[in-house]
């Protein structure tokens, strides 16, 4: 079982009579729910099939823990086409899990040993950055960055890149961190609060792949998504200037957030807020 580039589990079974031997290599230890897998640490444990039998087209297999030999697991194995499916058998009734995907591999193939910590990882990760999502990211900022912007062109030239965005997102071709903050931004420059939503969402993903500058996107998106549905922001990162020209922060929940909190987050203290807000009206 892969994720990404990287083998996740190896099981390794070969018939010996009416039974099955063999056994499963697994990172010694790793936090997953199921469907995400994170913290891959320890080296490689093998443990091994210590009972088997197959009925009605599914095998049935029980795993003793290496380091524990009291701790056994057992799982019914289907084949799926090319694939197998791996299942736990001893859940609790009425829990349903998703199945893990083997592919028939080489022999000879090992469980990875190179996972970045603080990522989480999904079947069909890829360390691989995606160009795409670069190129409509640098055009998201340079069109900001010029001192005569043309907004009403800006905001046409926006909808194209969360059309192109949107598209790489149902393609599943987004994979790092940094895609999915890349993404987070051009949302964030979006003009419904779906958009700032969806924003906040895709900097939530790049945390838990582990770019944790995307930790300030995702405060941001939150705080413009509540402005724009008539909520106070929490963390202070949105600043607007009011139809008298003043230049304001509000609504803003300022005692939700301490400032302890918003230094873990990127965000400046309130009274470095005020300061900036100054700033603002001054050059106004």
């Amino acid at each position: 079982m892969r994720l990404g580039e990287r083998n996740l589990f190896v099981l390794t079974l070969a018939p010996q009579g009416e039974a099955i031997q063999g056994g499963l290599d697994r990172p010694a230890r790793f936090a997953s729910n199921n469907s995400i897998f994170a913290n891959m640490r320890g080296g490689v444990r093998h443990d091994t099939v210590v009972r088997s039998h197959l009925a009605n087209g599914v095998l049935y297999l029980t795993l003793r823990n290496a380091n524990d030999a009291k701790d056994e697991d057992s799982y019914a194995m289907v084949l799926n086409g090319k694939r197998a499916e791996l299942t736990p058998d001893d859940l609790p009734a009425g829990v349903v899990v998703q199945p893990y995907a083997f592919e028939r591999a080489p022999a000879g193939v090992t469980v990875a040993t190179d996972w970045e910590p603080n990522r989480a990882y999904v079947p069909g990760d890829s360390d691989a950055p995606n160009p795409e999502m670069k190129a409509i990211f640098d055009e998201d900022q340079r069109v900001r960055s010029t001192d005569h912007t043309d907004w009403s062109v800006v905001g046409k030239t926006d909808a194209v890149r969360r059309a192109q965005t949107r598209n790489l997102l149902a393609a599943g071709a987004l994979h790092t961190g940094k895609d999915y903050e890349e993404a987070a931004f051009v949302f964030q420059h979006g003009d419904s609060p779906p958009d700032y939503l969806l924003a906040h969402t895709l900097a939530m993903v790049a945390v838990s792949k582990g770019d944790a500058t995307a930790i300030w996107i995702a405060a941001a998106t939150l705080d413009r998504y509540l402005e724009h549905i008539k909520q106070k922001q929490i963390f202070g990162t949105q600043s607007n200037s009011d139809p008298q020209s003043k230049w304001t922060q509000e609504p803003y929940d300022r005692d939700l957030v301490s400032d302890a909190l918003r230094r873990q987050l990127g965000v400046p203290p309130q009274s470095v807020q005020a300061e900036q807000l100054k700033s603002y009206q001054s050059q106004h």
